[in-house]
């Protein structure tokens, strides 16, 4: 009886592991992507969903690259993010585009229980541009968002005051100029809007942006907004400032500096 109920407990638990962890969709609508669900995840249950817009660097045809840098390269190192999180790649040579994002999401939808009210978009580089168009496409699907080391479509301005951003970008960042992020921020700003809040690092270049995806403080700032019912996300306070460690560009034996990742 004992061996009994202890092969019934082992099920139950191999049962519940195997709906947690990644799985690869080469196929899928849109673009090809990761999706991870949870230590823990219930079939069935709502949960948050984080959209994660790599750089440049990683596009391709590879899924494996995702794990690079990003919210799944964090995951893969053994940290907990309470969401179900979907990882889209962009063929080589191809920016992001919103209406393809879109069909990632519907088909995790189609895949998962996602709670609607609580979406959120993050991006580094090509991905930080990716996120400021995404939302100010879609600002009624998101309930918060951080494009980081990014740049965008001042246009769209308007759209974006609608939604929570937590803007991040270094001045040291010769790969896409701090410039770029500033003008964003700047023309959020003539839209009246109090949502945005940008993050300036004076000492930070391009790469180091990396270290965000294992930090707290970016997890807690987006699951502190929440959309009601469809309407305006709420306002929250100021997230915390993570410290992030600066770290001189490697050198390769050429000496020739090795790309970072856009």
């Amino acid at each position: 009886m004992k061996l009994l109920l202890c092969i019934i407990t082992t099920l139950c638990i191999f049962s519940q592991n195997a709906e947690a962890g990644l799985s690869y969709h080469r196929k899928a609508s849109g673009y090809p992507f990761i999706l991870s669900k949870p230590k823990g995840y219930v079939k069935g249950t709502p949960m948050p969903l984080i959209v994660f817009l790599h750089g440049k660097s990683l596009s391709g045809d590879s899924l494996e690259k995702l794990k690079s840098y990003g919210t799944i390269s964090a995951i893969a190192k053994g940290k907990h993010i309470p969401a179900i999180v979907v990882a889209p790649q962009t063929p080589e040579g191809e920016g992001w585009v919103p209406g393809k994002i879109m069909r990632v999401i519907n088909s995790v939808k189609r895949m998962v229980a996602i709670d609607t009210n609580r979406i959120y978009v993050i991006g580094m580089s090509m991905g930080g541009y990716g996120t400021f168009r995404f939302v100010a496409a879609y600002p009624n699907v998101v309930a918060a968002a951080s494009p980081m080391a990014g740049g965008g479509d001042l246009h769209g301005a308007k759209n974006l005051s609608t939604v929570p951003l937590w803007v991040l970008h270094g001045k040291k960042d010769v790969d896409v100029p701090f410039v770029q992020s500033s003008k964003m921020v700047a023309a959020i700003a003539k839209c009246d809007s109090t949502k945005c809040i940008f993050t300036p690092f004076p000492k930070m270049g391009h790469s180091e942006f990396t270290q965000m995806f294992e930090k707290d403080e970016l997890y807690e700032w987006l699951f502190a907004h929440k959309r009601e019912n469809g309407s305006s996300p709420l306002r929250m306070a100021n997230p915390r400032i993570p410290t992030l460690q600066y770290r001189p560009a490697k050198k390769k034996k050429d000496s020739t500096t090795v790309q970072s990742p856009r």
